[in-house]
């Protein structure tokens, strides 16, 4: 309860603080996902993600105090699926790309849900300039090149995956908070035997899983559960625009975490497309709230 009054009592800027927070823990967590591909494959990294995740979610929510009821499943149920297709793709995405590259293309998911709530020019022009950044990160010359096409494409399906978490994660929203835990869990039980039909239960052995658990626990809180808790704390603090804006900045701390933490040195042209694909989501965000 103290905990709670202390967040009714806070204002915006602590809002804007946890969401910063949020946008760092994120990135350092998609970038340490990166040492775990050194031990696993991107499959069993985005299965022991989602499931050290589900168990920190589990236990600070407790939402088994918050069933959802009837049709309600449905929803939790389609948006732990999107979460984990967009996770899916994504870890198969920064397998292949720099972390920068594959979060402004994995970007374009959301873009794509605010323009089509909307029927503004300026939204148009957002999606314009996220298209031409889109198409500066791909290589000059045929598909040949220091970028992966491969990795293009599973950044476009993790767009996909955001889009359909955003949509269906409103919906479920309505369970309350318990949803992220319960949609985790389903991700969880999706990814789980994808991962085991591909790569074979040899990886999900406890002495392999030994070595890789505190990291992967790192990563399921960073990239999952710790700015899944502040959002929904600052989403009550912060206006929606400036909520927005914020989550724009996410391809350029992810391009600044790739070359901190990973050594990713991105070249002027990805740079300027990155940059694109910022100001897009500024517009965007923007225009749709004023």
């Amino acid at each position: 309860m103290a905990v709670q009054g202390f967040f009714a009592s806070a204002g915006v800027g602590t809002g804007v603080l946890m969401l910063l927070v949020s946008i760092i823990s994120t990135q350092l967590g998609s970038a340490s996902a990166k040492f775990l591909f050194a031990s696993v494959d991107p499959e069993v990294a985005v299965v022991l993600r989602l499931v050290t995740a589900t168990i920190i979610l589990f236990a600070v929510l407790r939402p088994w105090r918050h069933m959802p009821r009837g049709r309600e499943w449905k929803n939790v149920l389609i948006y732990g699926l999107a979460m984990a297709f967009m996770n899916g793709c994504f870890y198969q995405a920064i397998a292949r790309l720099p972390l920068g590259i594959a979060v402004a293309v994995e970007f374009s998911g959301p873009l794509l849900v605010a323009v089509c709530s909307s029927r503004r020019w300026t939204d148009f022009a957002g999606v314009c300039m996220a298209v031409t950044g889109m198409l500066l990160i791909l290589p000059r010359h045929g598909l040949e090149g220091d970028i992966d096409i491969a990795g293009i494409f599973f950044a476009l399906g993790a767009a996909a995956g955001w889009a359909g978490y955003i949509v269906f994660g409103r919906r479920a929203g309505g369970v309350g908070v318990s949803a992220a835990a319960w949609g985790m869990l389903a991700g969880s039980l999706a990814a789980l035997p994808w991962a085991v039909a591909v790569r074979g239960i040899e990886p999900f052995m406890p002495g392999l899983l030994a070595g890789v658990l505190p990291l992967a626990f790192f990563v399921g809180l960073t990239a999952s559960a710790l700015p899944y808790g502040l959002e929904i704390i600052a989403l009550r603090l912060v206006p929606p625009q400036a909520y927005g804006v914020l989550m724009s900045l996410e391809p350029a701390a992810a391009a600044l975490f790739g070359f901190a933490l990973l050594g990713e040195a991105l070249t002027p042209r990805q740079w300027a497309a990155i940059a694109l694909v910022v100001a897009a989501s500024l517009i965007v965000t923007r225009k749709r709230q004023d």
